[in-house]
Parts: C-alpha cells; structure tokens; sequence
C-alpha cells in the first residue's frame, strides 16, 4: 500500500471475563500479573482480547497513518474487578485519548463480560465516557469475545463491533483484520458502517466446533463473502456465568449504511 493522506488513530485494550457468582476478586494487580502493557510496550504477539493493537501497527504502517497506543491491560478471568482497579485503567485510558486528541477514529480491544464493584456494564462506561471525549463523528469502534453481553449502552456510543466467531476463540486475529478493514474503509470515505442487532433471547453454551453451531458460524461467513453491503455479521453467544440485566445471546450485523439489510 502507498502512504495517503494521514490519518491519527488512538488505540488501548480493557479486558477480563467476570463470573459474578466467583468470590475471587480482581484488584489493579491481577492485571499486572496477566497483562499489563503501557503506550507503545505491548509485545508484538497478539493476545485474546489485544489482537487489534499489533494488527493496527502494521496496517498504519502500510498506509503511513499514525497510530497513538494507550494501555493494554488484561486479567485472568475471576470474580468482580475491584472499583478502582476499573476506574483507576479507565482514567488512564481516557487521559491518554485526551492527550492524543485530535483523532480521526478509536480502536479498542475489549472482551465485553466484565464486570466491576459499581459498574454492571464497565464496556458500556468506557464506550459511553470515550464517545464524550471525541464527540459524536469520530469513528469508535471494538472487537468483542462473544462471551460478552451486548448492553443498549454499549450499541448506543459504538459505530461497529467485530466479534470472535469461533468458540474456541482460534480466530481473535481475523477479526481484529476484519475490524481495521472497516476502519480502513470507513476512513477513506468508502464505507459508512451501520450496526444492527438482534436480540436471541436465549441462554446457552455454543461450541462452534461442531454442529449445529458449525453449519451456522460457516452460513454468516458464506452470507458475509456474498452479500456485497454486509461488512461483518456477528453471533454474541452470551456469559451465563454473569449475573447482569443484559445477559443472553444476540445477532450482530454490521452494513455498509444499510440499516435495513441489517436488521
């Protein structure tokens, strides 16, 4: 790819999975024993939820935009996060996006089922808090687990989300290419992403190793290589093991600004 006009892209990772029935809680040091990377230090081997930090370097590389790291943090999944473990990597992350302003998108790695002392829908907070800093027409967009709730919130303050379509999780690193491929897109000015989602109302476990999960994970890929407008189709399975409003299993289309094809 040759250099084009340059683009400031801001980037950071907030991750764990909480069972809220666990009473193992996660303080500021379980992120440090995990994954703890600050701006510029993560490794360049992806990670579960980080996969779009190392894939945005090379792509800004490529294209000769500039890519502003903020923290990355992750913890082994356990109990509630400690209040301010949660608010002290947020404030963190936000003062680093508000150092790094202007910018034309933002990029997150999340895993979207933790939960915090406080904050039933932390995401939704970070997501929410983000979006006011950068105002209503800067791009933010994320890659999800799909061990996650999806809350209104959440929908509400994001432009798109990709999500892990493989369960075992084999493929963070693909979604995280999908992910800047609309960023990518979108920035250009070739691609206006359009989320819609569908609410399941379901709760279970969807391996996706075999069937019929298989067949159904193989028919989203089919319908996205197909169907031209449709730039990423999602199956969010839901985290039973967390005690939240929003909990349970839903669909995820995102469209090149086709609300209806979407939904």
């Amino acid at each position: 790819m040759s250099a084009e006009p340059s683009k400031r892209i801001f980037v950071a990772a907030l991750a764990t999975e909480t069972n809220t029935f666990s009473p193992i809680v996660i303080d500021r040091k379980a992120f440090e024993d995990s994954l703890y990377a600050p701006p510029g230090q993560h490794p360049e081997t992806p990670t579960l939820c980080t996969a779009p930090i190392p894939v945005g370097r090379r792509v800004c590389a490529e294209l000769g935009w500039r890519l502003i790291e903020g923290t990355a943090a992750w913890a082994d999944p356990a109990g509630l996060v400690a209040r301010g473990a949660y608010e002290g990597l947020r404030d963190e992350i936000l003062g680093q996006l508000r150092a790094a302003m202007p910018v034309d998108a933002v990029v997150l790695g999340l895993h979207g089922a933790m939960v915090a002392q406080g904050y039933l829908d932390p995401e939704g907070d970070l997501l929410a808090c983000i979006r006011a800093v950068i105002g209503p027409d800067v791009l933010l967009c994320a890659e999800l687990d799909p061990h996650s709730h999806l809350t209104a919130k959440r929908v509400a303050a994001a432009d798109f989300f990709t999500v892990f379509k493989e369960f075992p999780h084999t493929d963070f690193v693909d979604r995280a290419e999908d992910l800047w491929r609309i960023v990518v897109g979108t920035l250009r000015g070739e691609l206006r992403p359009v989320m819609s989602v569908f609410d399941c109302r379901m709760i279970d476990v969807f391996p996706t190793s075999r069937q019929p999960m298989r067949g159904f994970v193989d028919r989203m890929m089919a319908l996205e290589a197909e169907v031209p407008k449709l730039l990423s189709l999602s199956a969010i399975h839901g985290f039973m093991a967390g005690d939240v409003p929003e909990m349970g299993t839903k669909m995820i289309a995102v469209t090149d600004s086709d609300a209806e094809l979407g939904a």
